[in-house]
């Protein structure tokens, strides 16, 4: 049977694309991964900062009750 001239190396066509979409999907999901991990860093510094206000308020409205 004689050789198809229309397909020629598909198989390796085909594997040259999975491993090129898998290689990208990849790539973004640790683009994606390190994005979040700053955004939650971002988020934690943010968050302590407020509670290290907020105790600082907190015990200046508890010396300022207690000189009543």
């Amino acid at each position: 049977m004689p050789k198809s001239k229309n397909r020629k190396n598909q198989k390796q066509k085909s594997v040259a694309r999975t491993q090129k979409i898998n290689a990208q999907q990849k790539s973004f999901q640790k683009k994606m991964s390190e994005l979040m991990m700053k955004q939650i860093e971002e988020i934690r510094s943010q968050s302590s900062g407020e509670t290290e206000n907020q105790a600082g308020q907190d015990a200046g409205l508890v010396q300022s009750a207690s000189e009543l």
